[in-house]
């Protein structure tokens, strides 16, 4: 058990260090003014954690400011819609790739998976993810719109596109569950390098304990590293950081 393994994580502070070791440290609101993203960028510095995720319009900023380890991820191709214009989501993803992303985080078209039209939402992500000059992509499949099944069926076409990583949720339409990181860990394990994001809701490290609690039969999350786990979020950093000054 992951409890055992790690004496209930050892600690909270212990969790804490895994949680900012694997943090995608998130600011995804197109609104936020001038203040909220020089505050977002300096605790990013202060912190560390293992990537930023940003819009695509402040990569080259992010790129420009952090420290080179910081990996920049972008939410691009008009996030979070799943659909849309595609010269559009094309030309966000350039922008974000011109600015230096490092990564790309893409919105699988959900909705077409919904309305039992697999076919169109691969012909669309193979499109998007061509466009992402080689860089590590994460597919977004926004599981709290699908069903079980539904889930399985698009990270598998996910995959076969060629994603790096499986993504749980954009969280503007619900956020990730247990369950679902679970069923994310046991498909990755099926295809070997396949990575996974757990993100949408996950606030608390007691959030987070409890989503690795349910991926520990499928995947020892303890040992992949982040080249192959992120947890993405916003809030989490502030748990983080109230354990880690103490």
């Amino acid at each position: 058990m992951l409890k055992v393994i790690l004496g209930d994580f050892m600690d909270r502070k212990h969790l804490a260090e895994f949680a900012l070791k694997h943090l995608d440290y998130t600011l995804l609101d197109p609104e936020a003014d001038e203040k909220q993203i020089t505050e977002f960028l300096e605790k990013a510095s202060k912190w560390k954690p293992a990537a930023v995720c940003v819009l695509p319009a402040e990569v080259f900023r992010a790129k420009e400011t952090l420290d080179s380890q910081i990996i920049v991820a972008s939410a691009a191709g008009c996030f979070p819609n799943p659909n849309g214009d595609i010269s559009q989501r094309i030309e966000d993803i350039k922008t974000a790739v011109e600015g230096g992303a490092d990564e790309i985080d893409l919105v699988m078209d959900f909705e077409a998976m919904m309305d039992l039209r697999p076919g169109d939402a691969r012909a669309t992500l193979e499109q998007l993810i061509d466009e992402c000059d080689g860089l590590t992509v994460k597919v977004i499949l926004e599981s709290s719109c699908l069903d079980l099944e539904e889930i399985e069926d698009a990270a598998r076409i996910a995959i076969e596109c060629g994603a790096d990583f499986l993504k749980s949720s954009t969280g503007r339409r619900g956020g990730c569950t247990p369950l679902v990181a679970e069923i994310l860990a046991e498909i990755a394990q099926e295809h070997g390098e396949v990575g996974i994001k757990i993100s949408g809701g996950i606030r608390t490290l007691e959030d987070l304990q409890n989503h690795l609690d349910s991926m520990e039969n499928a995947i020892q999350v303890t040992s992949i590293g982040p080249n192959r786990f992120r947890i993405g979020a916003s809030s989490l950093l502030n748990s983080i950081e109230k354990i880690l000054e103490n």
